[in-house]
């Protein structure tokens, strides 16, 4: 009696350890997935405006064929304010950014 006991509580450990395991094993391909859906974009435009708290800006960017956008003006959020404080309206610039929440988010900026 004390022999099945131990057999069914050991296949219950393993079952058990498998069973954890695999879900391990999906959660980190869910965040696999994640991580591709916040690929960043690569950019080119010109200042239009800056927010005065720095937190956004308005770009005129160049089309991006990533996204098979065209040339259109539009407003960025900003990651970190301190990326756009050098920026001046009319400054060509070239960026990077995420697609997140329903935002675009700039995450780098530098003068062209």
């Amino acid at each position: 009696m004390r022999h099945k006991l131990f057999t069914v509580l050991w296949v219950s450990g393993l079952l058990g350890c498998t069973f954890a395991s695999a879900m391990d094993s999906n959660s980190h391909s869910h965040e696999k997935n994640i991580l591709k859906s916040e690929q960043t974009i690569a950019a080119s435009g010109t200042v239009k405006s800056i927010a005065q708290d720095y937190m956004s800006l308005r770009i005129f960017h160049d089309p991006i064929p990533a996204l098979k956008w065209p040339a259109m003006n539009m407003p960025f959020d900003v990651v970190d304010h301190e990326l756009i404080h050098t920026l001046e309206v009319g400054d060509r610039v070239n960026f990077e950014f995420v697609q997140k929440d329903g935002k675009d988010i700039i995450v780098r900026i530098h003068k062209q």
